[in-house]
């Protein structure tokens, strides 16, 4: 978050997770409710990294991360004409359907922390608080519950139109989305805090492609650019340099182009900057120039003429780099998708680097890459509060659980023993019973 430290997320009866979970970023050795000596990077840690077998509920840690975030970023907005919630319960018995769910955030804005949080349900918002933290102990700052209309509680300490704003508030929306939407003094900051310093890299081919083009944008700073172009060497892709080129967009492309913007600009559900942003995105094409081993002649060839690997490894720096630059929470699932180990090692060891990561940005990923878990990180080997694991009990929900809750000595092999099953949330096949599984179907 942008000058800010994610703390915690919680969640509860979110897909899978039916018991209350929590990620925490809080290094096992802080204490209190704020560090005695007020610095919360030194009591976090930079990196979480969630391991676990196929379909045990690791990417679903993080869609509940981005859906409460969605929900802060949307619900009075985008989402305001619906007249239900968005609602993803536990589907695997019949108590799932008819609980709330649960979303709490515990971050540091501009030094001061806060717990923001709300409960859910197709009918919409249950429950929705706001604390923070000034002076070590809790201060209310609102607190929100569901009648017949919501009825929403404000601590002395929020300046601002409170009573006037709750007014606005829909059974189906936040009181801090439409807080900020009204340009609310303190609370429009925190939402932006949530809303707009969280990325999220989904494992989807849609999401990549997305990123991509987010690129073309992003690296017409020239600085960025340079920094692109040495992970690019890094990597050790055949590249040697990046150019961002126009698109001749001519003849009828253009004038559909065109034609699809101008209706587009009709539409007051599309705000006019960001059809003149796609419309300038589509103009762009990023070019590589490689250079030829034996002869040293310079050759630029177009994006599309890239591996599939060159192409990951740009939709995953170029963010990474934002969110170094600014102290963002960049969450990333499946991190080893179409990465070399060495280059997911690279990307973790950014974020670990105090030199390279002066913001305190940090970095949650999912990843099936046990070599992450050994030596490949060298100095930056991931410490037991950065390593958690997902399990999927025997009703099929998901817990969510780190290595620091075993005992871990500094000489313990850690890859070797996730293999081994010493920590749970490994594929547990016995041969003999896929061989029976197998001959069975004959």
């Amino acid at each position: 978050m942008g000058c800010a430290v994610l703390l915690r997320f919680r969640v509860e009866n979110h897909r899978s997770l039916r018991d209350a979970a929590e990620l925490s970023l809080v290094s096992s050795q802080a204490r209190g409710a704020v560090p005695s000596d007020g610095d919360w990077r030194r009591a976090t840690t930079r990196v979480a990294g969630i391991y676990g077998a196929n379909a045990s509920g690791k990417s679903t840690v993080l869609h509940a991360m981005d859906f409460m975030i969605a929900a802060v970023s949307f619900s009075a907005t985008r989402w305001g004409d619906h007249d239900s919630f968005r609602y993803h319960p536990f589907s695997l018995d019949s108590r799932g359907g008819t609980k709330p769910s649960s979303y709490e955030l515990d971050f540091v804005a501009e030094g001061v922390r806060y717990t923001y949080g709300f409960e859910s349900n197709a009918s919409g918002i249950r429950s929705e608080w706001l604390y923070s933290y000034p002076e070590r102990r809790r201060r209310v700052l609102f607190e929100r519950s569901q009648g017949e209309r919501p009825e929403i509680e404000f601590g002395r300490h929020l300046p601002g139109e409170n009573v006037t704003i709750s007014k606005l508030v829909k059974p189906t929306s936040l009181f801090l989305s439409v807080a900020a939407n009204n340009n609310h003094p303190t609370l429009t900051s925190l939402q932006q805090h949530l809303a707009r310093h969280v990325g999220y890299a989904r494992f989807t081919e849609a999401d990549k492609q997305g990123r991509i083009r987010m690129v073309a944008r992003l690296i017409e700073d020239r600085v960025l650019l340079r920094q692109t172009e040495a992970l690019l060497r890094f990597a050790d892709l055949g590249i040697s340099g990046v150019e961002l080129k126009a698109n001749d967009a001519s003849g009828p492309h253009r004038e559909l182009v065109k034609k699809i913007a101008d209706a587009l600009k009709q539409s007051d559900a599309v705000p006019e900057d960001s059809v003149d942003v796609l419309f300038g995105d589509l103009q762009k094409k990023i070019s590589f120039t490689h250079v030829s081993e034996s002869s040293g002649e310079s050759f630029s060839l177009p994006l599309t003429a890239q591996s599939s690997g060159t192409i990951a490894w740009l939709s995953i720096c170029v963010p990474a780099l934002m969110a170094l630059r600014n102290g963002d929470v960049f969450v990333i699932d499946e991190l080893d998708s179409s990465l070399h180990p060495r280059l997911s090692a690279a990307l973790i060891s950014m974020f670990k680097d105090p030199v390279i990561n002066p913001t305190g940005a940090q970095l949650i990923f999912t990843s099936h890459d046990t070599s992450l878990l050994g030596r490949m990180l060298g100095e930056n080997t991931l410490g037991a509060d950065e390593v958690w694991f997902t399990e999927k009990d025997a009703s099929g929900g998901t817990e969510l659980y780190a290595l620091r809750e075993f005992t871990v000595r500094a000489s313990d092999n850690v890859e070797r023993r996730y293999l081994q099953g010493r920590y749970g949330a490994v594929p547990m096949i016995e041969l003999d019973d896929l061989r029976a599984a197998l001959a069975g179907g004959e």
